[in-house]
């Protein structure tokens, strides 16, 4: 066997075991009456008797409805907002559209679990600072998060982005003169977007809308934090509920598990594959395009006002909201008068956030788990994208294959499956931060693989052969040739691993321990306990902190090009 088929084989054992043996391991304890064991399953003892037990349970059809609800009427909105503002900014004049095209994507950089409780600030039915200002003008109440439209609303809010940034490239790549051509024929702007635009970026609507569809299936931080104080249930919380409840389910736990990964998500990506099977959407061809904007006359500056007021309602807001209440000494407040008393405004609970031992040791352990997940996980991405992209060896399609899948998985199911499938494993994983390195590094290989890969196609073959036939051998061509010329790709990896492990909630949820807790999970800790301006505080130093090393990746990406390749 040659080296390239043994380090084939080892990177394939490798991603199966964060990858499918966890998934693998769960499936399997679904069937089991006992807690699921990676090294001591009795096979013997196969039932679907847990699969009846969710299936029957009181409420559970209420329950998956509910889910489902919630998740169309949140896909909706982000569709609805995302591809509003993707066609304003890339085929329209309207002025600040390069600007507009940053205010679309930074709902992305906030975890969701810092919009829920800015959201709860703002916008409960009795406390919330927006009912509050609404009474002292007379209006009972204005808005309730903890409704279905409310969760619906804050769902697609955050999640429009992805719609933004699918949608975005589809228009940049459609031709112009398809709809100046119905536009010559006499159709109107509405009857174009209607009849050419709409149906031509209709892959785009798909993949977007499916992909926001299945993370607010599988989402827990929001849901956690807005559904249950209005006695809305989700599945998503059910299945913490299950596991973290006395006395525990596990085994139905994991069937509820199985349940949700291959009825719904697994369901919608077969179902997206044939509909768009059915139908050609070619649009680029050899022929240049134009990109001409739509002129929008006098609609330029009020559709220009509405697009950033997005970015008011999305960041400025909830930013303002998490301050205001971080700010005050206590949390009780009637009327406005009373909420924006500057006697009340202290930065005590910054000093109170810094000073807890709890939160600086969770501060600690997710830098720990980031910091793990960036230098593990760049290293195991790099050489699965290499090996996918750069070499024609025997099994790199199983190796693609499998570090897209936990695309289709929850981040939560990701988790149980680590719980069951790591913690009888006579390595010592179980309690320490490894383990979640080991799941986030699981959970985020689609975006590490996917974002080191976009560099590596653009490094053209010959520099390689250039340099092997120079003498240098692959190790060296490597340090030498390939990776600094895909540094670009590396470090925006990097960047999005950091932002993506250091807000994480979900995956951690069954795998800390006390010594291990992760700061999204102290933050909710504390947000159970009533501490709301506490964990605003917290909030705040979370966004602080990611916005940092957003903007410091970028400074340092400016300095990467990428060498063009010999024409």
């Amino acid at each position: 066997m040659t080296r390239g088929r043994v380090f084939v084989t080892l990177l394939l054992v490798v991603t199966s075991l964060l990858i499918v043996l966890p998934v693998a391991v769960l499936a399997i304890g679904s069937f089991l009456s006992e807690p699921p064991r990676a090294l001591h399953f009795a096979f013997s003892g196969l039932t679907f008797g847990n699969y009846i037990a969710v299936l029957g349970s009181p409420g559970f059809w209420r329950l998956l409805a509910t889910t489902i609800t919630l998740a169309v009427v949140g896909t909706a909105g982000a569709v609805v907002f995302g591809v509003a503002l993707a066609w304003l900014a890339v085929r329209t004049d309207v002025p600040g559209r390069r600007i507009l095209e940053a205010v679309a994507i930074t709902p992305m950089f906030i975890p969701p679990l810092v919009g829920a409780f800015a959201w709860d600030i703002l916008a409960s039915p009795k406390s919330g600072i927006i009912n509050i200002l609404a009474r002292s003008i007379g209006i009972p109440q204005a808005v309730n998060v903890y409704s279905l439209t409310g969760i619906g609303f804050v769902f697609a809010i955050y999640y429009c982005p992805y719609v933004f940034l699918f949608v975005a490239a589809a228009l940049r790549n459609m031709d112009a003169v398809l709809e100046e051509a119905a536009r010559m024929v006499g159709a109107g702007r509405l009857r174009t977007i209607v009849d050419i635009t709409i149906p031509l970026t209709l892959p785009a609507f798909w993949s977007a809308g499916l992909l926001v569809f299945v993370l607010l299936i599988e989402i827990f931080a929001i849901p956690a934090v807005l559904a249950e104080p209005g006695g809305i249930h989700v599945l998503s919380v059910r299945i913490w509920e299950l596991v973290g409840f006395t006395p525990p389910k596990v085994n139905e736990a994991s069937a509820l598990g199985v349940l949700l990964l291959l009825l719904i998500t697994v369901t919608l990506v077969l179902l997206q594959n044939r509909v768009l099977a059915q139908r050609s959407f070619i649009t680029v061809s050899g022929k240049g395009q134009r990109r001409e904007p739509t002129s929008l006359g006098a609609w330029r500056w009020p559709l220009c006002t509405l697009g950033f007021t997005y970015l008011v309602i999305a960041v400025l807001l909830p930013f303002l909201a998490l301050l205001l209440i971080a700010l005050r000494r206590n949390l009780f407040f009637a009327n406005a008068k009373a909420l924006f008393n500057p006697v009340q405004f202290s930065f005590a609970q910054f000093g109170v956030a810094f000073g807890d031992p709890v939160v600086r040791l969770s501060l600690a352990n997710s830098l720990l788990v980031s910091c793990g997940t960036i230098m593990l996980g760049c290293t195991l991405y790099f050489a699965v994208a290499y090996t996918v992209h750069r070499t024609r060896l025997p099994g790199r399609r199983a190796l693609d294959i499998i570090s897209i899948m936990p695309v289709a998985i929850p981040g939560l199911i990701i988790g149980l499956g680590y719980l069951w499938s790591w913690i009888t494993l006579p390595i010592g994983l179980y309690g320490t931060v490894w383990i979640i390195i080991l799941a986030y590094i699981s959970q985020f290989s689609p975006q590490g693989v996917r974002a080191i890969a976009a560099s590596l196609v653009q490094i053209h073959p010959e520099l390689e052969e250039c340099s092997r036939l120079c003498g240098a051998g692959m190790l060296r061509t490597l340090r030498h040739v390939v990776i600094p010329l895909a540094r670009p790709g590396v470090l925006a990896a990097m960047i999005l691993l950091l932002v993506l492990s250091f807000r994480e909630f979900a995956t951690a949820l069954f795998l800390y321990t006390s010594a291990t807790q992760v700061f999204s999970l102290t933050m909710f800790d504390v947000w159970e306990r009533g501490s709301t301006n506490l964990v605003a505080a917290m909030a705040l130093i979370q966004a602080g902190m990611l916005l940092s090393i957003v903007l410091v990746g970028q400074r340092f990406s400016r300095g990467a090009t990428v060498a063009p390749g010999p024409s």
